[in-house]
């Protein structure tokens, strides 16, 4: 028997995978499920996105470039100037990715030195799982900054300690699972925080799109010098199994990156990328999501203010990050699945406790579905 890396062992099960192992055991058991665990929505993207990619489909494929097709760098810097004002070369800014998970988990790989003392990650807690993977696996520190109050991660107020250890710092605006949205000032001032220090700023914004008043910013609108931000189309365009992002920013740091993603082939397929300029060259489908996602959100928010439960970060994301009664997320959500409702714990999105006492719901159901889902909650708690 091969000797296994021991990190395979000593990582809990994927929290995605957990919630679908809750789900298939509901479904086999003939119950109606009501599943808001993962973050894959049920409205389709849109026709033209998946006419673009039939189109591109050529009797012979050759192997994609890992710069990707001038048109999807083009569509992408065109897409940054509409929504965030942000001026980028599509020849030295950008590089399409397979997603965004690839992306954040592989990340590290471009500045940690397994060898060295200052090798650390840093990342919110709770926050997006492959954070704290794509650290371990890069032979970084990982680093978790467990996140209070309203849910973002400001780099300038952690022990210095900390700071001179750390390579690599995520921020996460919208945040995942709170949907907390940073200030433009905050941004700012975490850009020239990590500039003055040579840290890599990382902004995972691939929530971007998905806001119910004020679009949230982007850190590239501080200047791209020494920051990169990362994009996608999964829950921009409902496009999650097209597997199609991007990342921005510095343009030696794309040059870089655009070599270290060369060794393990991380590319996007040209069919892909002709479907991600259809996505990124159109906004109006965008705003018809939003208006979907801003209904489930106002029928839960109502149900969860007459039900007196406090809800964090309201205002972006596909998620509502909720504080449960009595604060044991993992035995409130195993109530829910009586009713058929799926969730997820708050705890499998934190490193050192975080996100206990909190469960976190993915408005991903149908409209009929989620006000289903609200009847059951109901009845439960009545």
């Amino acid at each position: 028997m091969p000797r296994f890396n021991p990190l395979l062992e000593q990582l809990a099960t994927y929290p995605a995978v957990a919630v679908d192992k809750r789900k298939a055991e509901l479904i086999a058991s003939g119950q109606t499920v009501y599943d808001f665990g993962k973050g894959d929505p049920e409205e389709p993207p849109p026709a033209f996105v998946g006419e673009a990619l039939k189109a591109a489909i050529a009797p012979r494929l050759p192997y994609p470039k890992v710069k990707g097709s001038q048109a999807v760098r083009e569509a992408i810097a065109a897409y940054m100037q509409r929504r965030f004002g942000v001026t980028l070369n599509p020849d030295t800014q950008i590089v399409p990715t397979s997603g965004s998970k690839e992306a954040v988990f592989h990340m590290p790989m471009l500045v940690i030195d397994r060898d060295a003392e200052d090798r650390g990650v840093l990342f919110p807690d709770p926050g997006y799982p492959a954070y704290q993977r794509g650290a371990l696996f890069s032979g970084g520190e990982a680093i978790a900054v467990p996140l209070q109050g309203d849910h973002i991660l400001r780099p300038w107020t952690l022990p210095e300690d900390v700071i001179s250890r750390t390579r690599l710092i995520w921020l996460n605006t919208p945040h995942n699972p709170s949907g907390a949205v940073m200030s433009l000032d905050d941004l700012q001032r975490a850009a020239d925080f990590c500039r003055e220090r040579d840290i890599l700023l990382v902004s995972d914004e691939t929530y971007a799109d998905v806001y119910h008043s004020d679009a949230p910013h982007s850190l590239l609108e501080c200047g791209t010098d020494g920051v990169l931000a990362l994009h996608s189309l999964s829950k921009r365009s409902g496009m999650t199994g097209f597997r199609s992002g991007f990342i921005a920013g510095d343009p030696a740091l794309v040059a870089h990156l655009s070599t270290l993603r060369t060794n393990p082939g991380l590319v996007p397929t040209d069919f892909v990328n002709a479907a991600a300029v259809a996505a990124w060259s159109d906004d109006d489908h965008t705003e018809v999501r939003r208006a979907v996602f801003r209904q489930k959100k106002a029928l839960f928010l109502t149900f969860f203010d007459e039900m007196n439960i406090r809800v964090i970060g309201r205002e972006a994301s596909l998620y509502l990050w909720v504080e449960v009664p009595g604060g044991d997320d993992e035995a409130y959500a195993t109530r829910l699945l009586d009713a058929g409702i799926v969730v997820s714990p708050g705890r499998i999105f934190g490193v050192d406790g975080s996100g206990q006492g909190y469960i976190r719901l993915a408005m991903v159901p149908t409209l009929e579905q989620c006000k289903a889902a609200i009847e059951a909650w109901r009845a439960l708690e009545a």
